[in-house]
């Protein structure tokens, strides 16, 4: 008995032919019901004498069946349309090579490069003839020069001065040139005040400026005064640390809008003598957090290349600062 089933498997391990038999049934039936029906209700209603009425029945059988068959070839060819194309897959990324593979290579490497420098001819060196000029002795310079380090109260005038006394580049036995800090009086005192601190910039050699804010009506007064007198006056803007970089920038700018036209923008400087201490944030091997305060260091550099440029005469880097009674 079961062979009469042996097709029937056959047709059920294909599912596209099922389907195919299927609506191939579909679409008989649907012809045939759909031609019945239509053939009952033309005979009953006994239409079919008048010649109008007879060629509008024929036109809608030859449009249903139409319509059927296109349907029912359309569900027929998806099953036959060859499948779409799949994407190209992107390749499977390599497995990254042991540490072994890349030590040994990284040594086969070595000893070939070792190999092909032993083995390439060296330049051979050129011997001049011409006899070697004789080294011109320049006579030591000894410069010297006094400056008046001021500015309003409370900017880190006396932390400045130590920091560049600790960081001087030279010992006092090679250094050629030698820089007095003579701090003075801060610039928010009243009109005699400041009339003393004028006479005193005008017996040195230029002024220090230390400020820690951007310049108000005060010092912009004092700083007028102080180029009156026609001597040189460097500009610093200490504790920068303080400070965002970009807000650090927009403050720079704004002091040199405050300076006359004529002055130097390449004498307003930044430094941080005694920044502030910064707390971060350590773990150890436990995964325990502790918090430690450290302090970073001072830096005054570019006031440092900026005084020794201008007080120090040509070919003689070496400078030294020291504080003036």
């Amino acid at each position: 008995m079961f062979r009469w089933f042996a097709p029937l498997l056959l047709f059920a391990a294909k599912p596209e032919v099922m389907v195919r038999l299927l609506v191939a049934g579909l679409a008989a039936a649907v012809l045939f019901f759909g031609v019945w029906l239509i053939s009952s209700i033309a005979i009953t209603v006994d239409t079919l004498k008048n010649p109008a009425i007879a060629a509008i029945y024929g036109a809608v059988l030859l449009i249903f069946f139409s319509i059927v068959t296109v349907v029912a070839w359309l569900r027929l060819r998806r099953f036959t349309a060859a499948p779409k194309a799949a994407l190209p897959q992107p390749a499977p990324e390599a497995a990254p090579l042991s540490n072994e593979i890349v030590s040994k290579r990284a040594k086969e490497l070595a000893g070939k490069w070792e190999v092909e420098s032993r083995s390439a001819p060296k330049p051979v060196a050129r011997i001049s003839v011409a006899p070697a000029p004789a080294p011109v002795v320049q006579p030591r310079v000894q410069a010297q020069a006094t400056l008046i380090v001021t500015g309003p109260a409370y900017a880190g005038k006396t932390t400045l001065i130590q920091k560049l006394v600790e960081e001087s580049s030279e010992p006092p036995a090679q250094a050629t040139g030698v820089v007095h800090l003579k701090e003075g009086a801060s610039t928010d005192g009243d009109e005699r005040h400041l009339d003393a601190l004028v006479a005193s910039v005008k017996q040195s050699d230029g002024v220090l400026f230390v400020v820690d804010q951007d310049l108000r009506a005060p010092e912009v007064a004092a700083i007028t005064r102080f180029l009156a007198t026609r001597k040189p006056l460097y500009l610093v803007l200490n504790k920068a640390d303080q400070f965002t970089s970009g807000d650090r920038d927009a403050i720079v700018l704004s002091i040199r809008a405050k300076l006359p036209s004529r002055f130097p923008a390449a004498q307003v400087v930044c430094a941080a003598a005694a920044p502030m201490p910064v707390e971060r944030e350590i773990e150890d091997a436990r995964g325990a957090v502790r918090v430690e305060v450290r302090r970073p260091s001072s830096d005054v550099t570019a006031l440092a290349t900026l005084l020794r440029r201008a007080l120090v005469p040509a070919g003689a880097p070496a400078l030294r600062f020291e504080r003036a009674p």
